[in-house]
């Protein structure tokens, strides 16, 4: 003879129950996916944040030696490293090379004065370091003009398209003074 009693026992869930926390955890993914690529952007940003820190920190030291800064890496000792989503640096127009106060250009000094001539292309590995395409696949934007040294200021700048949503791209610029801003924020 049958126990009836003993199918009544079993434990388990129904259909209905688990369509239910299926539905539940579509609705947390679906409010939660789109806030991840901003924490991931703003993230990001502190690459820029570093860089531009650590550029500051080479100009200084540059200063204080020739009372003069310089835009060339190679001058300030700045070397960078890694995979960089950032191209950090000095904008191509505005070079003033730093001859006085004791400091000579050495002999076959590279004038690279961001981190897409210092690094080269996206992909490739040149000094120890290498630019990675951006949010868009494509290579951080070049640095503004105005981003430059004279003999007793500068202005270093860092840029690169870190969410989809914005492709104008993020940009940053720190003074010798050590004021950092995000003159155009990459975070929608």
């Amino acid at each position: 003879m049958l126990d009836v009693r003993s199918n009544k026992n079993q434990a388990g869930f129904s259909l209905v129950e688990l369509m239910v926390v299926v539905a539940i955890i579509g609705i947390l993914a679906s409010l939660a996916i789109p806030s991840i690529g901003k924490y991931m952007a703003k993230a990001r940003q502190s690459e820029a944040k570093t860089q531009l820190s650590s550029l500051y920190t080479a100009e200084k030291a540059f200063f204080a030696e020739y009372t003069a800064f310089d835009e060339r890496f190679a001058a300030l000792g700045y070397s960078p490293e890694g995979n960089l989503r950032y191209n950090v640096g000095f904008g191509a127009a505005g070079f003033v090379a730093t001859i006085a106060n004791g400091y000579t250009m050495p002999i076959g000094l590279l004038p690279d004065r961001s981190t897409i001539t210092y690094c080269g292309a996206a992909g490739a590995v040149v000094n120890a370091c290498s630019t990675l395409n951006g949010a868009t696949n494509v290579p951080p934007p070049a640095l503004p003009a105005a981003n430059t040294t004279t003999s007793n200021t500068f202005l270093a700048g860092a840029t690169a398209i870190i969410h989809e949503g914005v492709p104008a791209g993020d940009f940053w610029t720190i003074t010798n003074n050590k004021i950092l801003v995000n003159t155009a924020s990459g975070i929608p």
